[in-house]
C-alpha cells in the first residue's frame, strides 16, 4: 500500500463572527481526511504572516510561536512515523488523540516559573510602551520569592500550573510575611503579580482551573506622613554650607515643591525645563506610569536648579540637571537631616512627594484636579487620599481647640 504523506499547516480561526480576535490552529491532512488542533493562542489577524504561516517578525511573541509551531509539527511527525513503523492505521483522528492526549500535549505547557520568564521577556521587549523597568523588576522579585518558596516547601525547582491551588497561594502569603519579612501590602502586591501570571496562563488554555476564585486580595490603607510648614522651614534654615548633606537637603526640598518622585528627579534633563510666557515649567512623564506631568516651577526650586545647573538653558537637552546618588543613600542621609532639624518623623525621599500634595498645594487652595495633574496620577482617587489627610488634620486641630476653649455650659444647655 502506498504511504500517504502527512501534510501540516498552521492557520487562524475567527473566534466570533465579525470580531478581530483569532485563535491559532494546526491542521493535519492525511489520506483525504483532516483534523484541527488548537494551540491555545489568541491574536489579532494583522499580527499573522500568512505567507510564512507564523507571527510577523518584530512581534514580542515571534520566537515563542515559532518554537511552539515547530514543537507541534515535530510531535505530529513523530507520532505519524511511530504509527507507520508499528504498522498501525494512520487516521488523522488517531494522530490527534496521540498528540493531544487528554486535550493538550503536556510537554508543551509551561511551568509556573517558565510562564514568569515568558511574561518578563515580553515586558522587556515592550519597554516604554506602558511597561517600565520597575514593572520588570516587580515580576523578577516575585519570581525570586516563588523560587525560594517552592524550593523550601516542595524541594523542587519549579511547579506545574496544575499544582497551583488555594492552599499554595495561602502558604505563599504566609511565607512572604514570615520568611521574606514583607509587609501586608507588599505581600498582597506580590500575590497580585502571581495572579496576573496565572490568569495569563489560564487565558492561553494552559490550565482550566482558577485557584484565585476564592482568594481575596485586600490592601490596607496606608497612613501617609508629610512635613508641616514649620518642619520645611527647619530644613531650609539648617546651616549646611559645604556639607555633604546640603545636596540631599536641596534635592529633597526640590521634590517638596515640585512633587517629583526620586526616579523622575534623577532623570530630569535640561529639555524638561521649558520657558513659556516668562514662566518656567517642568514638562516630563513619570517613569512609573508614563503619565504626563506639568509643574510650574516656584522660586525655591528654580533657585535650586540654578545652583546645580546654572547654564541649564543652553545645555544639551539630554544633560541631567542633578547628579543624584542612590535612593538608599539619600534616605540614609535624610535620617541625619531629620535629627539635625528636630523632625521626629521618619524621613524618606518619597515623603517629599506627599508634602507637595498636602502642605504645598492642597493646603494652599490648589484644586485637587490640578494637584492630580502635577503629580501625574492616572486616577484622581489616588490624589483624594491626600485630601483625606488634611481633613483628618483639621479634625485634630478642632479637637485641640475644643480642649483649650473650656467654656462652661450656657444656661439653655443646663437641665
Amino acid at each position: 500500500m502506498e504511504l500517504q504523506p502527512l501534510k501540516i499547516r498552521f492557520y487562524l480561526k475567527q473566534k466570533t463572527k465579525g470580531s478581530d480576535d483569532y485563535s491559532l490552529y494546526m491542521r493535519m491532512l492525511l489520506s483525504g481526511k483532516r483534523t484541527d488542533i488548537s494551540l491555545s493562542y489568541s491574536l489579532k489577524k494583522n499580527a499573522w504572516d500568512d505567507k510564512n504561516k507564523t507571527l510577523k517578525k518584530g512581534n514580542p511573541d515571534y520566537s515563542f510561536i515559532l518554537n511552539l509551531t515547530n514543537k507541534y509539527r515535530q510531535r505530529a511527525q513523530e507520532v505519524y512515523l511511530e504509527q507507520v513503523l508499528r504498522d498501525l492505521t494512520n487516521d488523522v483522528n488517531i494522530l490527534r488523540q496521540k498528540i493531544t492526549g487528554t486535550g493538550k500535549d503536556i510537554s508543551l505547557i509551561p511551568t509556573l516559573l517558565k510562564m514568569f520568564d515568558r511574561i518578563i521577556d515580553r515586558k522587556k521587549s515592550l519597554a516604554g510602551q506602558n511597561n517600565t523597568v520597575s514593572t520588570v523588576q516587580k515580576y523578577n522579585c516575585c519570581k525570586k520569592h516563588l523560587e525560594s518558596f517552592i524550593k523550601k516547601n516542595f524541594s523542587s525547582d519549579d511547579m506545574k500550573l496544575s499544582h497551583i491551588s488555594l492552599q499554595f497561594i495561602e502558604d505563599f502569603e504566609l511565607y512572604l510575611k514570615t520568611e521574606a519579612k514583607c509587609s501586608h501590602n507588599t505581600t498582597m502586591k506580590y500575590i497580585r503579580t502571581l495572579k496576573t501570571v496565572f490568569k495569563t496562563a489560564w487565558s492561553y488554555g494552559y490550565t482550566d482551573k482558577d485557584p484565585f476564585q476564592k482568594y481575596k486580595i485586600r490592601l490596607e490603607e496606608v497612613v501617609r506622613t508629610y512635613l508641616s510648614e514649620k518642619e520645611i522651614k527647619n530644613l531650609l534654615e539648617l546651616d549646611l554650607t559645604g556639607n555633604k548633606l546640603s545636596r540631599v537637603r536641596d534635592w529633597f526640598l526640590f521634590s517638596c515643591f515640585t512633587g517629583l518622585a526620586y526616579i523622575d528627579l534623577k532623570n530630569l534633563c535640561a529639555k524638561h525645563i521649558q520657558l513659556e510666557n516668562g514662566k518656567y515649567w517642568i514638562r516630563t512623564r513619570r517613569q512609573k506610569t508614563n503619565v504626563k506631568t506639568n509643574v510650574p516651577i516656584l522660586d525655591l526650586p528654580l533657585q535650586i536648579i540654578k545652583r546645580y545647573c546654572p547654564d541649564f538653558e543652553c545645555r544639551n537637552g539630554e544633560d541631567k540637571i542633578f547628579r543624584v546618588i542612590s535612593n538608599q543613600k539619600i534616605n540614609a542621609y535624610l535620617k541625619e537631616l531629620a535629627k539635625y532639624s528636630g523632625i521626629t518623623k521618619t524621613l524618606t525621599f518619597h515623603l517629599s512627594r506627599h508634602t507637595f500634595a498636602t502642605t504645598i498645594t492642597l493646603n494652599n487652595g490648589v484644586p485637587i484636579e490640578s494637584v492630580s495633574s502635577m503629580l501625574g496620577h492616572k486616577n484622581i482617587a489616588t490624589t483624594q487620599h491626600y485630601a483625606k489627610l488634611l481633613d483628618k488634620k483639621l479634625e485634630e486641630d478642632m479637637e485641640n481647640l475644643g480642649a483649650r476653649l473650656k467654656y462652661g455650659k450656657p444656661d439653655f444647655m443646663k437641665t
